[in-house]
């Protein structure tokens, strides 16, 4: 019985080292939060090659254009989160399309302060003898994203997508923080920034991780003779299932 025991006992483990090094078989094991979720159904086979279907960005804002980058603020921070659907091309494939619903908030803080006179929209600095400590940009915008998914088939796998997305700006406004970290000052940006938004985005990363970018192809404001300004976003990507 001892014998038979030990022979069953290398078989197990023998099976399961070589799924171990097998990278084409999908593993039933659940490598982060909720990664296949069932909902109330059971999990279908199908179901084990879809990934990054919900897609949290905590990220750092910017500008590029008639304002250089890294000149913010540390608390210029961000994030984005994003529902998206997995559409394999093939169940064996590496390639697919991802597209769904997304939310994003953004805050740009700087010494740089937007002063405006109705249409008009010029850059100004905050004196250092002012009340003001710096001005803080506060974006709110619903988008719907597209991309392109690259991966390997192995569920520990590397990945990289490229994508854009459009959407609607629902809240644009500045506010002037005083020395005393309070709000001194709320003016609202909306009248003098276009309504809708698009841009491009990437993401590369290992697993349920990754590190994402994003670019605002249309610019900032809605008169081109305002400062020409686009929104750079830089940050870490997580997927939960």
């Amino acid at each position: 019985m001892k014998k038979v025991l030990f022979f069953f006992s290398l078989l197990f483990f023998g099976s399961l080292q070589a799924q171990k090094n097998d990278p084409t078989l999908i593993s039933r094991h659940r490598p982060g939060l909720l990664w296949y979720f069932d909902g109330l159904r059971p999990t279908k086979s199908t179901d084990n090659h879809k990934y990054d279907r919900l897609i949290f960005d905590l990220t750092y804002n910017d500008w590029v254009g008639d304002l250089n980058p890294f000149h913010n603020r540390w608390n210029s921070i961000g994030f984005n989160t994003c529902f998206m659907n997995d559409l394999k091309f093939k169940k064996t494939n590496v390639v697919s399309l991802g597209i769904g619903v997304g939310y994003g908030f953004s805050t740009i803080s700087s010494s740089k302060r937007f002063v405006i006179d109705q249409q008009l929209v010029e850059i100004a600095n905050l004196k250092k003898s002012s009340v003001y400590e710096y001005a803080s940009i506060h974006i709110h915008r619903f988008y719907i994203p597209l991309e392109l998914r690259f991966s390997s088939k192995n569920w520990n796998r590397f990945k990289f997508a490229f994508g854009g997305s459009i959407g609607i700006n629902s809240g644009i406004s500045q506010s002037l923080i005083g020395r005393d970290g309070s709000t001194q000052q709320f003016t609202s940006l909306k009248a003098n920034t276009p309504l809708l938004n698009y841009g491009l985005h990437c993401r590369f990363g290992l697993r349920n991780f990754a590190v994402f970018s994003s670019y605002q192809i249309n610019g900032f404001f809605r008169e081109p003779s305002n400062p020409n300004l686009h929104q750079l976003q830089i940050g870490l990507s997580i997927s939960l299932f």
